[in-house]
């Protein structure tokens, strides 16, 4: 009996137990096995990085060249409240701090319904991104057939009698070089009782006598000027919303389907050993979540195991060794008699 005891005595002593600040697989603010989980936690900061930079740059690029510039004003059919630039500022705003935040509350609390949420909303992005491209697709080239007489149209109705049109009108003239929608030939060069005056703006040349307004003007009509603004435009942002942002999304969305997967059944396995206990008081997952250099340092700090592992091992015993004992002194007793 004294050696059987110091033997799971000493067995005992070789599993790794709680250390004495009571650490367990639930530590700090980590959650459930914190290094277990890093690797996860990891790709989906990574991921959440990636998106806020790239939905930072397109809003700079989109804000630049569309909500700031003011050729945007002078297109008929580009306002800022249509429903395919209202479902783009919602897609910005979430790929520029809810899903960010959504992806890091749910790789701390290690919630399989909030890791579920945060890869379904990922999808949802890139299916509205495919949807809109295939849209504006489609909605650009129209922008560009319609843009020369739309720009007529307006221009006839609106320059000379609306001041902020008038106004907008010779600002793209004098910076963009050009002069009427398609040539100086919408104004005349003349002075006298015309609607349309050879406006200071299509000057190239001012001239020297009152007979002609402009000695030399811009030979190049505005609408080529707004065109090659729109391509430009729809250039950079296909770049930076397709190429880039859409792509991310789409490669991340591949990896965390199988990352957190994964995740979620760690998360399980861990979760079942922290609620069946050992059979020695223990929990599962806390000698686990020690591991081996818990048990080195329990190896190195007791003493008693030096004597344990330095000691021979002992033969096995057979478990009717008393039983046998007594057959054998009753059959000698027998012989005798």
């Amino acid at each position: 009996m004294g050696r059987g005891g110091t033997a799971e005595g000493g067995l005992r002593r070789r599993m790794p137990l709680r250390r004495a600040g009571g650490g367990s697989a639930t530590r700090g603010g980590h959650g459930l096995g914190g290094r277990a989980m890093r690797y996860y936690r990891l790709w989906i900061y990574t991921c959440n990085t990636a998106l806020l930079a790239g939905a930072v740059a397109f809003t700079g690029a989109a804000v630049k060249t569309i909500l700031f510039d003011f050729r945007r004003s002078l297109v008929p059919s580009l306002t800022l409240y249509q429903p395919s630039f209202l479902y783009a500022y919602l897609a910005l705003a979430t790929q520029g701090g809810a899903l960010q935040l959504l992806g890091c509350l749910a790789a701390l609390k290690l919630s399989e319904k909030l890791l579920n949420a945060y890869w379904l909303l990922l999808l949802v992005l890139v299916f509205g991104d495919v949807v809109i491209g295939a849209f504006w697709a489609y909605r650009f080239e129209r922008i560009c057939q319609e843009l020369r007489p739309a720009l007529r149209l307006r221009f006839q109705q609106e320059y000379g009698t609306n001041s902020a049109m008038t106004s907008l009108w010779d600002r793209l003239q004098a910076e963009d070089q050009c002069c009427g929608v398609s040539g100086p030939e919408e104004f005349s060069n003349t002075t006298g009782t015309v609607r349309w005056e050879m406006p200071a703006s299509c000057c190239f040349e001012p001239a020297a006598s009152n007979v002609t307004r402009c000695a030399k003007v811009h030979s190049a009509g505005c609408d080529e000027r707004l065109l090659a603004y729109l391509r430009s435009t729809a250039s950079l942002l296909a770049i930076l919303g397709y190429c880039v942002l859409a792509f991310l999304k789409l490669c991340f969305l591949g990896i965390l389907r199988y990352e957190i997967r994964e995740m979620i059944q760690k998360i399980r396995i861990l979760r079942a050993e922290l609620e069946l206990p050992n059979v020695n008081g223990a929990v599962p997952g806390t000698l686990r979540a020690e591991g081996a250099e818990s048990e080195r340092e329990s190896l190195l700090v007791r003493p008693e195991s030096t004597a344990l592992l330095s000691s021979p091992p002992t033969q096995p015993k057979n478990p009717n060794g008393n039983n046998n004992y007594e057959m054998r002194e009753y059959h000698r007793s027998h012989d005798n008699i």
